[in-house]
């Protein structure tokens, strides 16, 4: 804007020489005002050109600004609502690890639970005397129990397992066992009539029980402590019969040495 103070001062002193009266010899002629206001008008018409242009590229960047401002407020205000969408679902996700997590160790809880109730139900294989045989696990349990008394010593609560066990499983596998370690624990009690006749019910039952000399060999020891020794030697005779070469023969013939 400083270029056109010298040129509006010229138009000015131009267009008072057109219009003041003086000689015809005045500093600038008509055709000469005329250029310079010419000259003057094209040289601001530039400026305002310029001017106007400059403004326009300023208005412009304004407004670009003005939209990224506004663009980056939403982001940001974006960004905001995720990050605290993203807080949401996190703590919705610790709830539900928690809740898994609980729900499986419930779930380990109940199988245990579960397979121990089925374990009582389900037969179990076991060896007897060498055979194999199928027993429910209450059932084996009570027997171990009994064997467990009577190696204690507790002959009484040992009896009292073994008639348990053949009252509720009177065809168990452990019943010729069970006859047999009776009428042993009913010998340590003194009970001698009921452990003759433990003993005689399993050889009645089971003949071919392993064990067969030893509980013939009991009831005739039974018999010697009852006082029935007609009974008792007849009884130890027929295991040196029965079961020669066995320890019970030997030892019934040691008893019976005794009883002459």
């Amino acid at each position: 804007m400083k270029t056109a103070a010298p040129l509006l001062a010229a138009l000015a002193v131009a267009g008072a020489s057109l219009f003041a009266p003086g000689p015809a010899h005045a500093l600038f002629d008509d055709a000469e005002a005329r250029r310079a206001i010419i000259d003057l008008r094209g040289r601001l018409e530039l400026q305002n050109r310029e001017l106007t242009q400059r403004i326009d590229q300023l208005a412009a960047r304004v407004e670009r600004l003005e939209q990224l401002s506004r663009g980056q407020l939403e982001l940001q205000t974006q960004l905001d609502s995720l990050r605290e969408e993203l807080a949401k679902l996190r703590g919705q996700l610790e709830v539900q690890g928690n809740e898994l997590a609980k729900t499986q160790r419930e779930l380990r809880e109940t199988r245990a639970d579960l397979g121990a109730r089925l374990e009582r139900f389900e037969p179990q294989q076991v060896q007897i005397d060498g055979r194999t045989a199928s027993v429910d696990n209450e059932e084996r349990k009570l027997y171990e129990t009994a064997l467990g008394q009577f190696r204690a010593g507790e002959f009484a609560p040992a009896v009292a397992s073994l008639q348990q066990l053949r009252s509720r499983w009177p065809d168990s596998a452990y019943t010729a066992n069970a006859l047999f370690w009776m009428g042993s624990a009913q010998f340590g009690l003194k009970e001698y009539k009921a452990s003759i006749a433990s003993h005689q019910a399993l050889l009645d039952r089971f003949p071919d029980y392993p064990r067969a000399a030893d509980a013939m060999l009991n009831i005739g020891y039974a018999q010697v402590e009852s006082g029935d020794r007609k009974a008792a030697r007849a009884t130890l005779e027929g295991v040196i019969r029965k079961h020669p070469g066995t320890q019970a023969a030997q030892l019934a013939k040691e008893r019976l040495a005794g009883l002459r």
